[in-house]
């Protein structure tokens, strides 16, 4: 593995929030830095980057072969969470995301809900909207923190 991922202060804490031994999917993973990062620091079951489309995860693909980890991380073209099931992962991190695209992929995960799945949340906008729909599904919030990052705010919520 030659060289280190460098995390933004957003997807540290969301790391922080990961824990050793969990099966990990990223869902919109983009560059595919946070299941890098992981790979890098921790064992962890499974650890899958996912995004909508192929050229969406054309970066990720990258960098996982760039960071020496192509044996520890998946690459999943995935619309949101309809690629997994409750025995595929007991953590799924959505981050970089509006609050209602996040809703609406955990709409489309019903299987979600009470099952003990752990959520890493950090939505970009509509934090609103995704917070009154976590509480009307029945969704328990552990814990919220704000994070500062290159002088922008960002939340991030652990469910």
């Amino acid at each position: 593995m030659g060289r280190f991922v460098k995390l933004p202060q957003r997807l540290k804490v969301i790391a922080d929030y990961t824990k050793e031994g969990a099966a990990v999917i990223d869902v919109g993973s983009d560059h595919g830095l946070l299941p890098i990062f992981l790979a890098q620091r921790r064992g962890f079951r499974r650890l899958i980057a996912a995004d909508v489309s192929n050229d969406s995860l054309d970066s990720a693909r990258r960098n996982v072969r760039k960071y020496g980890v192509s044996d520890k991380v998946e690459i999943m073209v995935a619309d949101g969470l309809t690629k997994v099931s409750r025995s595929d992962v007991d953590t799924v991190v959505i981050s970089g995301l509006g609050g209602e695209t996040i809703r609406d992929i955990l709409q489309n995960a019903p299987w979600m809900v009470g099952s003990g799945i752990s959520l890493i949340l950090q939505p970009q906008s509509k934090i609103d909207v995704l917070c009154n729909f976590l509480y009307n599904s029945g969704y328990s919030i552990d814990e919220t923190r704000i994070v500062v990052d290159r002088g922008r705010r960002y939340t991030v919520i652990k469910i």
